[in-house]
Parts: C-alpha cells; sequence; structure tokens
C-alpha cells in the first residue's frame, strides 16, 4: 500500500460512521436481498459463533464499503440499522433439506458424527443459514467531515441491490451507543436505566460481553409527558417507578427546577421503607418540606406524614365529602338509594334565601345521617344556621336542650353539632306535617336524604368510607396537594387503607382539582406549574371509554395536561383498561411480561410493539421490559436497574442534603 492510500485510508477511518463500525464491531454476513421495509442477510454458523451469537430482535449494521489492512471502510458515509424478526429461506433450502435430512439419517445409521459422513464443502452448505431482518432506519451524515454529526431517518432514501452490503454485529460500546441514541445534549440529563437484554436465555451475551451494554435514557422525555408500564404482577414495575420518580426529583434540582411529583399508592409501597433493602421514595427528603407522606394514619412523629382523612362537616369539603358517600352507596340500586343520590348539595347563592333556606335543611339530613354512620365530631366547623317555625322548634329544644340555639333574630336557628344535626333531623323527619312552609318536598332535598336513614342498605355502605373521616382535618386534601405541586414537592398518598372505591373517588377528585387549578393559572396567563403524577394499579382508576371526557379526570388528564406541563406516568397489567385516547397520547412505553395475548393484540397497535409480542408473553423475567421513549428512534429492550442507595443518595445530594446510610433505616 502506498503512503498515498495509507493516508487516504486513515483519513476515512476518522469519519464518524467509519470509526463507529471499526469499533469492535464483528461481522456476520452479507445483504444478498434489500428493500425499503426489510432484509435478508446471509451467514454461516463459523461467523454467529465468532460474534457471539445473534439473538432474535438484536441490531445489525449494513455497511457498503471494503476491507482494508486497517480496517473497514465505509463507501458511504451512511450506515442501515436493521433488527433481526427471525430467519429466512435461502434460495436452495429445499435442497439443503434433503442434504442435511441424508446427513443425519447416515450419522444415526452408522453411529458416527455428523462430520464423518460429509466432506469439507458440503458441512459449509450446510451451514449456511439466513436471517429476514426489519430495516429501522439509516444513521448517516450530512457531509463526508470527519467532525460531521450523525443524524438518523426512519427509514431508506435508496435501495441497491449490491453484494457490497456486508452486516456487522455491534460490539458492547457500539450497541450502548444504538440503545442509547440520541444522547442528551446535557450529560446530567442522562440516565443509565439498565443494560441492554435481548432474550430471557443470556448465555450467549454473557460470553460475548453485549450484556454490559448500558442503555441511557433522556429523563426530560419523561417530565411532562405520559408513560405507560405495562406488565404482570411482580414484573418490576414498582421498581421502575420507583428509578424514574428518583429521576426525575434528580432531575429537577440538578436545573433548578420546581417539579412537583404526586404518587397514588394503593399498597403503601411507595409511601414505606423497603424492609428488605430498606430504600424507598421518602428517604429524598428529611422533612415535610421536600417530601408529604398522605397517611389515613399519620405518624405525628415524622414530619413528612400528613392526614389523608377529611372532615365531612367541613363545609369547605363538603362537595368531596357528598361524592364520596355517593360512590359509596352507588351498589344501592333500590329507588331509595337513586332517589338519595339524586340529591344536591352544592351551597346557593345566600342572598337567595329560600333556596339557601332548603339547601341548609338538607345540610342538616346529610349531616345527621353522618353522626347515624358513626362519623364523630364535638362540633360544626362552620356555623349551619337553619329557618324554622318558632312553635315546633320550641317544643324540640325543650326536649333536646344541647342540639340547637336561637341565632339572633326569631325563626333562625343554629345546629350546635353533628348529634344535634341527627337528632333534628330524626324529630322532624317523624314530623313533617308539622312544617309545611319550608319542608316541601319538590326543591328541598331533606326528605330524600332523610329517607334512607332507617335503610340498612346505605347506612352499611356509608359505614366503609368512615377511616377517610378526621374530625381534626382541615380543608381539602386536593388544595394541599396543589400547594405541594407549587413548592416541587414529592407527595404520596397512601391509599393502601381503603378499599377499591374509596382510592378511586379520592384519586379522580384530587386529579380534577390539580387539573382545575391549573386551567385557572393558564386562563390567567401565569406560567404553568411543572408536575407528575403517578398511578400504580391503574386498572383499579381507570375507566376505558364508559364517560365523556369532561366527566373523566384521567383522558381529560392526557388532552390537557401538556398545555398544563402535567406529565402522568400509569402502571397497570391491563393495556386494555386504559382508554384509546390516552394512550394515543403517550409518549414513552416500558412494557414487561404480559401473559394475555388479548393485551399484546392490543399494545401491538402501538409503534412495532406487534414484532415483541412472541417475547413479551414467554419471557417473565423481572425487570425485562421494551422500551420505547419520546426522543428515541426505536424500541429498545433493557433489564431496567434494581432501584438502590445509590439513587437516592445521588438526588439527595443534587438537593443539598447530605447522603445517609439506608441500610439502617426503618429500623
Amino acid at each position: 500500500m502506498s503512503i498515498t492510500e495509507g493516508l487516504s485510508q486513515s483519513v476515512e477511518l476518522k469519519k464518524p460512521l467509519t470509526a463507529l463500525v471499526n469499533k469492535g464491531c464483528v461481522p456476520v454476513g452479507g445483504v444478498y436481498r434489500l428493500d425499503y421495509d426489510s432484509a435478508v442477510v446471509l451467514t454461516d454458523d463459523f461467523k454467529k459463533e465468532k460474534a457471539g451469537g445473534v439473538p432474535r430482535g438484536g441490531f445489525l449494521l449494513a455497511v457498503a464499503g471494503d476491507n482494508t489492512p486497517s480496517g473497514f471502510i465505509l463507501e458511504d458515509q451512511e450506515v442501515i440499522l436493521l433488527r433481526v424478526r427471525g430467519t429466512a429461506p435461502l434460495p436452495n433450502e429445499s435442497e439443503l433439506i434433503q442434504t442435511r435430512l441424508a446427513v443425519v439419517r447416515d450419522a444415526g445409521a452408522s453411529g458416527v458424527g455428523f462430520d464423518d459422513v460429509t466432506d469439507v464443502l458440503t458441512r459449509n452448505e450446510l451451514q449456511q443459514s439466513a436471517f429476514d431482518c426489519e430495516v429501522l432506519g439509516t444513521f448517516y451524515t450530512e457531509t463526508d467531515s470527519r467532525d460531521a454529526l450523525i443524524e438518523y431517518g426512519a427509514d431508506v432514501d435508496n435501495v441497491v441491490v449490491s453484494a457490497r452490503y456486508q452486516v456487522f454485529l455491534p460490539s458492547t460500546e457500539v450497541l450502548s451507543w444504538l440503545a442509547s441514541y440520541p444522547a442528551p445534549a446535557d450529560k446530567k440529563d442522562a440516565l443509565a436505566i439498565g443494560k441492554v437484554r435481548f432474550a430471557a436465555t443470556r448465555r450467549k451475551a454473557l460470553i460475548s460481553g453485549t450484556d454490559q451494554a448500558r442503555v441511557h435514557i433522556n429523563v426530560s422525555d419523561f417530565v411532562g409527558r405520559k408513560t405507560a408500564v405495562f406488565g404482570m404482577t411482580r414484573t418490576g414495575k414498582s421498581n421502575t417507578i420507583k428509578t424514574l420518580v428518583t429521576a426525575v426529583h434528580q432531575y429537577g434540582s440538578d436545573h433548578g427546577r420546581s417539579i412537583g411529583q404526586i404518587i397514588f399508592d394503593p399498597q403503601g409501597e411507595y409511601a414505606n421503607v423497603n424492609k428488605q433493602d430498606r430504600t424507598g421514595l421518602r428517604l429524598l427528603g428529611d422533612d415535610s418540606s421536600t417530601v408529604r407522606i398522605y397517611k389515613v394514619e399519620p405518624s405525628s412523629a415524622d414530619s413528612r406524614e400528613q392526614p389523608l382523612r377529611i372532615n365531612f362537616y367541613d363545609r369547605e369539603v363538603l362537595e368531596a365529602a357528598w361524592s364520596l358517600v355517593s360512590e359509596a352507596t352507588a351498589p344501592v340500586d333500590t329507588n331509595y338509594g337513586k332517589t338519595f343520590r339524586s340529591a344536591v348539595l352544592d351551597e346557593p347563592d345566600k342572598d337567595d334565601r329560600s333556596r339557601h333556606a332548603r339547601w341548609g335543611w338538607a345540610t342538616v339530613a346529610f349531616y345527621g345521617l353522618l353522626a347515624k354512620c358513626g362519623f364523630s365530631a364535638p362540633n360544626l366547623p362552620q356555623a349551619l344556621v337553619i329557618p324554622a317555625p318558632s312553635g315546633p322548634m320550641t317544643d324540640f329544644m325543650s326536649s333536646h336542650p344541647n342540639a340547637v340555639a336561637q341565632a339572633g333574630r326569631a325563626g333562625s336557628y343554629r345546629v350546635l353539632s353533628p348529634a344535634g344535626a341527627l337528632a333534628l333531623a330524626e324529630w322532624v323527619g317523624e314530623r313533617e306535617s308539622d312544617f309545611p312552609k319550608w319542608h316541601d318536598t319538590k326543591d328541598c332535598h331533606f326528605t330524600a336524604i332523610w329517607n334512607v336513614y332507617k335503610y340498612t342498605g346505605v347506612t352499611s355502605s356509608i359505614h366503609t368510607i368512615r377511616p377517610f373521616h378526621g374530625p381534626e382535618s382541615a380543608g381539602d386534601v386536593g388544595e394541599h396537594l396543589w400547594n405541594d405541586m407549587l413548592a416541587g414537592r414529592l407527595s404520596i398518598v397512601d391509599l393502601s387503607s381503603g378499599n377499591d372505591m374509596v382510592a378511586k373517588v379520592m384519586s379522580e377528585r384530587i386529579v380534577t382539582h390539580l387539573l382545575n387549578r391549573a386551567s385557572e393559572r393558564f386562563r390567567t396567563d401565569h406560567d404553568p406549574v411543572d408536575m407528575q403524577i403517578i398511578v400504580e394499579e391503574a386498572h383499579n382508576l381507570f375507566e376505558r371509554g364508559g364517560r365523556d371526557v369532561a366527566d373523566d379526570p384521567w383522558v381529560r388528564l392526557s388532552k390537557e395536561a401538556a398545555k398544563y406541563r402535567m406529565g402522568l406516568i400509569y402502571a397497570t397489567q391491563e393495556v386494555t383498561s386504559v382508554d384509546k385516547r390516552m394512550l394515543s397520547n403517550t409518549s414513552n412505553w416500558l412494557i414487561a411480561h404480559l401473559n394475555s395475548d388479548h393485551e399484546t393484540r392490543e399494545l401491538a397497535h402501538y409503534y412495532d410493539f406487534k414484532v415483541w409480542t412472541p417475547s413479551i408473553i414467554r419471557a417473565e423475567d423481572v425487570g425485562f421490559v421494551r422500551m420505547k421513549t419520546y426522543s428515541g428512534k426505536y424500541i429498545v429492550p433493557v433489564q431496567i436497574s434494581k432501584f438502590d442507595h445509590s439513587m437516592v443518595n445521588k438526588a439527595r445530594i443534587a438537593a443539598g442534603l447530605t447522603g445517609i446510610d439506608i441500610a439502617n433505616e426503618g429500623e
């Protein structure tokens, strides 16, 4: 080779894509058929063995060029990215089958090895095979400069029928680059979420070292966007969510951004420290300024824990209390139950005295019903004043001296307590004819509520939500969480103490409140509040296609949240439980094992997850996911790293806190 040729090759080897192919990539064959969507790659057993195996779903690089003593020189600065879908028949496949059949028969009959009944040429011929590959796209540079940036297009813009296309299996370094493409501009935004994994069986990957190819994602992809985490129970969904939540928490600290996060926790696994490895999201902060955990039974010794309960007698949460009671009694499908739930407790304008009086009496009946169902409280947080005829009320007050009191002008009375409301409602309910002027059953919902006092189906249902009543609580949990989001806190709503109905109603109310507050801020031209909403066991909360968008906060969230900078991470084992409108607005997908083709068929409608269906159904390995991110160009199979102490401490240090010895936490 002349000096001129050597210099020319040296220049070529420094070009970005040429350098990429020469970073340890191993030749496995050549393309013998190529079109815009697929390619067939000719290979043989020797090349596959030398490369360390070629897994189904694996990446291959097809390039046109020549082998030289200095390395492989690309003919043009472009590399076609292929994904192995399976095997393909060779043109002489039928002849090869007949030859293989004869070899197997002869070796079996003579009791000798296969090599003993074949010659060298026949053995070489029999070892040939082909891969059926999907064309994912093209890596290219716009110029031939060694400093040119590598671009990616999700197709090929020309098809050359040429035997000059050679195919390489990426090395560990190149595989990591492919799986992490495109790398974020700021290295602080890159999260090492796991390592490339193409198959449940990992023997060849362990031998070749490709099991060490790290996958980095851009954390900003998960801020303000929808993320789906699908998989059966015990396949690593919670581990993935903890990793993402911690990464977003650290991202906010690194960039000086206030990003609030709310986790709806149905099992209490996020609210508490894991007993096995002593890790937990609550460790991201030391006090309520950073982390707040809303529980039915909060610990007074830990400022991070806040009451999840609401005071059902607090006028500020009357709508929430009535909503919970209505949902709790929904299974009671009798006429009494339906009439009861048709009652309206929205407080009207006080200047409309007639309507406000009727509302006051309906509220007396409601508070009395709560007291009858065991919702205890010493008094009412706000005064409840009602009009009533003096004669009957004098009789009532003489027999119930501590129930009501005169409230200024004649004919006006103040209810003193929930017990007083119960006594008054029961007394009036038995004497409807004594109150003909204000007790109009057409306009006043007193009767609709009073009629269920003795109906045990309704009262028993209301009993089930009693744990969420706290007479010491003040205000609406939804408003408390909105303030947490304004402050950029991590808030965990522990729903493990309630039934599915309570969890559903509470979470919907909170999401609706956040959406309404974000909408108000948007309409008044204020900057949006960055926040993330994380939902575990989402199939228990979502209703697919059951309601209009206006009535379904989750669908509303998927459609409106982008302009409010509200992100959503939802985890479930049921793809079909998620409204299609929400799926269509999902940017990030992490798919672990699913055992039903009913679910995978739904999943196959999005991107090219159809290719991964066999692996998704068969491989039950914990943490093995197929991932497509917002900025990612194609699906990457990943073994998600285990959430650990170092992740927590990195986030703490980024937030200005000291690292902690997590091994001693929770003792």
